[in-house]
This record gives structure tokens, C-alpha cells and sequence, in this order.
């Protein structure tokens, strides 16, 4: 049997999306192309897209460097991130059942909010 896909984003990620989207058709208005704004957007549309197709597309992050606050927002036992452009992450975790593969999309930050969260020092 083959499971249904879905994607979902988190009620903040959704928000942040729109927001980006927003900025990006201002910009795409006002005449400019190929901002690094319009470039993020595109590589998040992207990667979502590839996760509606292969859920586990992106790169499984170990359960020992999960970190607390994702464990606390979603119940999350599995984590995943997708690498985007500019260094920045989309964080994501999986729920399967019988029928379906569940994609819940947590984050979508940069290297340096992503090396905070997972405890990477400067060195």
C-alpha cells in the first residue's frame, strides 16, 4: 500500500512564510530579481515540494543532538533539516501512520540561529 504524503508547516513557520512571500512580490513589484530574500523563498518552496515527493529527502538528525525545544514544541522523536540557500536549515520532523506520512515543517532559520539551537560553539 502506498502511503499519502502531506506536508505541513508549523502555525509560526506558516506565518513567516507569508511574510517572506509578501516581501518577495513587493521586491519582484518593484523590479528586482534575484534578491537573496527571493532566493531563500525559492529554495524553501523547493525543499517542500521535494518533501511532498520523498519525506525522507533530507539529511536525519541523530536522536542524541535533538535539541530540548523541539522536543517540547511537536513531541518530536525524529528530526530532519533540508539544507537551503545561504546556509540557512528548514527543520522538519516525520509522523507515519497506516495511511499517511506526515511532514511537519518546525524551523526555517539560519546557520547562525541553526548552530544556537544546536549547541555548535565559535570557535
Amino acid at each position: 500500500m502506498i502511503k499519502r504524503i502531506r506536508v505541513r508547516n508549523r502555525k509560526e513557520v506558516a506565518a513567516e512564510l507569508h511574510e517572506l512571500h509578501e516581501e518577495v512580490k513587493n521586491e519582484t513589484k518593484r523590479g528586482i530579481v534575484d534578491s537573496e530574500k527571493q532566493k531563500l523563498f525559492s529554495s524553501i518552496k523547493v525543499a517542500i515540494d521535494q518533501l511532498k515527493i520523498d519525506p525522507i529527502s533530507g539529511i536525519q538528525i541523530p536522536k542524541k543532538y535533538i535539541p530540548k525545544r523541539y522536543i517540547t514544541m511537536a513531541d518530536v522523536n525524529n528530526l530532519w533539516k533540508v539544507d537551503l540557500f545561504d546556509g540557512w536549515r528548514l527543520i522538519y520532523t516525520l509522523h507515519t501512520n497506516e495511511i499517511e506520512i506526515l511532514a511537519i515543517v518546525l524551523d526555517a532559520i539560519s546557520h547562525r540561529t541553526y548552530e544556537k539551537y544546536f549547541g555548535y560553539k565559535k570557535r
